[in-house]
């Protein structure tokens, strides 16, 4: 029998002149190799969701951000040989603090700017594109 593990993942959808920061995961990633994703992360046991987010965000792209607010939750499920990770996604909106030059950890290999019209250009989830088009439009309300 898998053994199961509960993992929540913080995830920052950093959004910058009309344009999402979406990253692209290494070939050699154990899960998801090439798909591109949103800067996330696992949170740390007792960590505060915003602090996780704005650690993962400069660990993965060197930005730091601010966290505004949460915009959306869903669960995924990722099934390993010894173990299966059912894990809940929480999306904050973020904006760039200071500069937006991206220099990208180990764990990705390309990054891109992209406008709403052009997400459906990558190889991204439906989780993710559903929630970071929710995202643009809460954002274009606002405006």
């Amino acid at each position: 029998m898998k053994t199961v593990i509960q993992k929540i993942i913080v995830a920052g959808i950093i959004i910058s002149g009309g344009k999402v920061l979406i990253i692209q995961r290494s070939s050699d990633e154990e899960v998801f190799p090439n798909i591109w994703e949103i800067p996330s992360g696992k949170r740390e046991f007792f960590e505060k969701s915003q602090d996780a987010i704005v650690r993962e965000v400069k660990e993965e792209t060197g930005i730091d951000i601010e966290v505004l607010i949460p915009v959306g939750v869903f669960e995924f499920k990722v099934e390993k040989e010894n173990e299966t990770r059912d894990s809940t996604q929480i999306s904050f909106l973020c904006k760039p603090i200071g500069s937006v030059e991206v220099k990208l950890s180990e764990e990705h290999q390309n990054f891109a700017w992209v406008k709403e019209n052009e997400i459906g250009k990558y190889n991204l989830s439906d989780d993710i594109k559903k929630i970071v088009t929710e995202t643009f439009n809460l954002v274009n309300k606002g405006n």
